[in-house]
């Protein structure tokens, strides 16, 4: 029996890691019983919030857009969990596959608790990533073979409960080296478990997926834990319907690296797939080290792995920012957006942040491993997207934001209780978007784009964002009526590498950024430039263009106050502040033709309300003082690159995979 519970505990562990674990238990009840007791007061809370008191936009329908040779903006998120995940099972949600796929396009859902959480815009494409160490979980509890403790183990799970959780963690083993703890009777028959999930996992995708309207990826997370419920976790999208038949999970594959090779040798016929880390924030300075969770350091084949493995990274979600760190290698003020870990000090290694806990600091890094390995194997574009654990694909409007755990985040006056925790609800956000640039919306346009990284991520926005770079663009271009295709012409897009060309030319950057209809207006944008100089890592963060006519103020590069201001109490924000759209064109006359770089840009919106003054809206309270009370919503471009050497600045592992493996990627 005590393997039995080891193996349970892994998962948690692992799991649980990724949705914040035990930390929701901020109830004041440890354990909840739903009982029809227990639901009536849940349901008696909600009905005595005021929603009226917030303003929402009206319910839309699918916005399908015909295919476009220019390509078409989509936006989506690449990181749902339902049910079918143990932590969100354990934590009371009940939303599976079906309620997933519904609620993204445009469905409302109802939690237990009795709040309703609904999209006012349906997304365009979904994978739903549901842990991979939870397959089988559920299909062995139902095993007529288990004998009465096992049984009474299972009968457990569906209980919320704190203290059955400290019980498993306390029993618990670092990292088991298989699958199997005393479940099943042996690991074929465990294995075999996982693969029935998987294949429902993959059957719900294929019929959900509506070519031209809804595309819906088959997906799963791959989730290895760290001490401290730290985090290297990456989900894993395929292409199309060819798919291994098992998904691999840190029982087959305990380092990335192995998962990198596993997907390879298996992933055949046709098959293609990509990797997206995520929360790089909770990595404890692992996620760009150059080493393995062991602690083994990447070989020159491990990075070629991970280039032509890994084109995206998500930097933003529901448990903050990966983009940046205030103090870890940047002393850009926004880089504390959502960001609540203090950065490492003298022998601290979990609970804090390193440089290498974030994706600028991966970005300059590649740029090293170009001088030291003839290829940049951190040449990835962004994404956002939610890590959602209650079914809810998308869900981030801040307004109508109902928690991201079942039972232990509903209602507001839940989500607003507690100290103030990295761990806890109150410190989280709804979380981001994942926008891609495609001709069409289909499996294969998009997954196209992700793989040349022409995408972008949101905090949970729709801003419409587009980002070129190129030696001859000029103003002209920029105030074409054909600025995108002449930009495609002249340039080329964001994910995309500038060939050394005119040694006397400077690269010159095209901006297109427009509002979200249903949000604020924009207040800025600004260029982040990373590039490494006499050994050290170097970076530049300026305004380069202004809303209401300003510009930026030459002492400190920074766009001067446009007068957007916040009603606390009503959430009212002015129409006047700020811009429907930003138009740009920018030179960096600081250009170095030796020195590698990398060029992105971010998009900031004016101020809004957060969700947590919503919330606190609808219980007719002040808003928290140790919150936010407002965010500034925002999107940031993938990458352009800049290589001194033509070869690396256009045929790189990250660009084109070993021929090797080509054919075992299909």
């Amino acid at each position: 029996m005590k393997k039995w519970i080891g193996w349970a505990v892994a998962i948690i562990l692992g799991i649980g890691a990724g949705a914040g674990g035990f930390v929701y238990y901020q109830m004041s009840s440890k354990v909840i019983r739903l009982t029809p007791e227990t639901l009536k007061k849940m349901n008696e809370a909600v009905a005595a919030q005021n929603e009226d008191a917030i303003k929402r936009p009206p319910v839309r329908k699918l916005d399908v857009q015909p295919p476009n040779p220019l390509k078409n903006v989509y936006f989506g998120d690449t990181h749902v969990h339902t049910s079918l995940s143990f932590d969100s099972y354990l934590f009371g949600n009940r939303l599976g596959l079906e309620e997933a796929y519904r609620f993204a396009k445009g469905e409302p859902l109802r939690l237990k608790t009795g709040e309703t959480m609904q999209l006012y815009r349906p997304l365009d494409f979904i994978a739903v990533t549901d842990h991979a160490e939870s397959f089988g979980i559920f299909e062995a509890c139902d095993d007529p073979s288990l004998n009465e403790e096992q049984k009474e183990f299972c009968r457990k799970f569906e209980t919320p409960s704190l203290p059955f959780f400290v019980e498993l963690k306390s029993s618990g083993i670092a990292r088991p080296p298989k699958r199997v703890q005393g479940l099943c009777q042996d690991n074929e028959f465990c294995f075999e478990h996982g693969k029935t999930t998987w294949a429902k996992v993959r059957q719900m995708a294929d019929k959900y997926n509506q070519p031209g309207l809804f595309t819906a990826f088959q997906a799963y997370e791959y989730s290895p834990m760290l001490k401290k419920n730290g985090m290297v976790h990456r989900n894993v999208i395929f292409r199309n319907s060819i798919a291994p038949d098992a998904a691999f999970s840190l029982y087959e594959a305990p380092t990335v690296t192995e998962l990198w090779q596993a997907l390879e040798t298996h992933c055949t016929g046709g098959c293609e797939f990509l990797t997206i880390p995520h929360n790089m924030n909770f990595s404890w300075g692992v996620a760009y080290s150059g080493k393995t969770i062991d602690g083994d350091a990447y070989t020159k084949e491990d990075w070629a792995l991970r280039g032509r493995s890994e084109p995206l990274a998500e930097i933003f979600q529901i448990k903050g920012n990966s983009e940046c760190g205030v103090g870890a290698g940047s002393v850009d003020e926004e880089c504390g957006f959502e960001q609540f870990w203090p950065v490492c000090g003298d022998g601290d290694t979990v609970d804090c942040v390193t440089p290498d806990s974030f994706a600028r600091e991966g970005l300059k890094k590649g740029l090293e491993l170009e001088g030291e390995l003839g290829f940049n194997p951190l040449r990835f574009g962004f994404v956002g997207s939610t890590d959602t654990h209650n079914a809810n694909a998308g869900d981030t409007e801040e307004f109508d934001w109902r928690g991201q755990n079942g039972v232990y985040a509903s209602p507001a006056e839940k989500r607003l209780s507690g100290k103030l925790s990295p761990r806890k609800t109150a410190g989280r956000n709804p979380g981001g978007l994942a926008a891609v640039w495609a001709v069409e919306n289909t499996r294969d346009a998009l997954f196209d784009s992700m793989e040349k990284r022409e995408a972008y991520a949101t905090s949970g926005t729709r801003i419409r964002l587009r980002f070129f770079g190129g030696w001859d663009l000029d103003n002209e271009i920029l105030n074409s009526p054909d600025m995108v295709s002449r930009s495609y012409e002249k340039g080329v897009p964001m994910g995309s590498v500038l060939n050394r060309e005119n040694m006397a030319a400077t690269p010159k950057f095209i901006v297109w950024a427009a509002k979200d209809p249903d949000a604020a207006n924009l207040q800025r944008v600004q260029m982040v430039k990373g590039w490494v100089e006499k050994g050290k890592r170097r970076e530049k963060v300026v305004d380069i263009a202004c809303s209401n006519g300003l510009r930026p103020d030459p002492s400190t590069g920074r766009c001067p106050d446009n007068g957007a201001f916040v009603d606390l109490d009503t959430c009212r924000i002015p129409a006047d502040a700020g811009n429907a759209e930003i138009k740009t064109i920018w030179e960096d006359k600081d250009f170095n033709p030796d020195h590698a770089a990398f060029y992105y840009v971010r998009v900031l919106e004016n101020p809004t309300c957060r969700w947590s003054t919503y919330d606190a809206i609808r219980l007719g309270q002040k808003p928290r003082e140790d919150l936010p009370p407002t965010v500034k919503e925002r999107a940031w471009s993938s990458p352009i690159w800049y290589s001194p050497d033509t070869d690396t600045g256009t045929v790189s592992m990250a660009d084109d995979p070993d021929p090797s493996t080509e054919e075992n990627r299909g």
